[in-house]
């Protein structure tokens, strides 16, 4: 009863600041596995708009940061179809100095799934996540096993996912527990991939991602190298041929990857904006969120 006090306190709090705002920026608890101290990410929190639905979608930014406000976008949206969302604010702006510690991402998120499940009015197994490219591929990890568990999780688990151009030659090798010298599986175990958590997993490819050496069979071969059955039947991926990495963050750019393209070799990752695969990849997103 001592912890649903300050709980309730707090949503008084927000609910008194989304009745005048659309968004409010909160602050999440997490940990980082059993018996470590608790901590805290920022996050922008929206309540439904119009017919709640009863959902909830966790957001999560790619590996440039949340300042690239490639995230508002898709909170807006699913906001206004009847959807609480969160979008976590795992760092701002990508920079030399910026630490990725991926046992810290997956925490932060967990206390995302944490936070959402309490939300008034949302049902604790209706709580989705969807995240692009580093986001993306924190949710394909929630496909495992291991993140409920490790996470002490207890029964909870969100209820389908969504990653928007992952980068699916590293999520190949995860499957086959060959994570080794890919940096954003350290500390996580090679066997990440292999013990399934079996939730549905919509993936959104790009048939010209740079990662991927522009292959637009790579997220496809990920889907058939998943090695429980029961997840691979659970797992869809729609291609968008002509689309890049990173096609909705509204301008065109480059940069040279180290290390990180197919076969851990590096390359230049070509972004091309396209506002059509954008509101493609929404309406499919809506679609598999509202549909069984």
């Amino acid at each position: 009863m001592k912890k649903l006090i300050p709980i309730a306190l707090a949503w008084l709090f927000i609910l008194s600041c989304t009745s005048a705002y659309s968004q409010t920026t909160i602050k999440i608890d997490y940990n980082t596995g059993a018996g470590t101290p608790v901590q805290q990410v920022e996050a922008v929190f929206r309540p439904a708009k119009g017919v709640a639905n009863g959902q909830a979608l966790l957001i999560l930014h790619h590996g440039g940061g949340y300042s690239y406000n490639t995230t508002q976008q898709y909170a807006e949206l699913y906001s206004s179809k009847g959807f609480a969302t969160l979008e976590l604010i795992m760092f701002r702006t990508r920079t030399p100095s910026t630490v990725i510690d991926p046992i810290t991402l997956h925490g932060q998120v967990m206390g995302g799934l944490k936070y959402l499940s309490q939300v008034p009015g949302v049902d604790r197994k209706k709580v989705s996540a969807m995240g692009m490219s580093m986001g993306a591929f924190l949710t394909i990890n929630f496909t495992s096993a291991w993140f409920y568990e490790h996470y002490e999780a207890g029964d909870l688990r969100f209820d389908k996912l969504i990653a928007l151009y992952p980068v699916c030659w590293m999520m190949t090798e995860a499957a086959k527990g060959q994570t080794q010298d890919i940096a954003i599986f350290k500390g996580l175990p090679n066997t990440v991939l292999q013990k399934s958590a079996e939730i549905p997993l919509l993936i959104l490819a790009a048939g010209k991602d740079s990662y991927d050496t522009m292959d637009p069979n790579a997220c496809p071969t990920f889907a058939k190298s998943i090695v429980n059955p029961s997840q691979a039947a659970m797992t869809r991926v729609e291609v968008f041929p002509n689309a890049t990495h990173g096609w909705d963050h509204g301008r065109d750019y480059s940069f040279p990857i180290r290390g990180q393209c197919t076969g851990r070799t590096s390359c230049t990752n070509r972004i091309v904006s396209s506002p059509e695969t954008v509101e493609q990849g929404k309406q499919a997103v809506l679609s598999f969120l509202m549909h069984p």
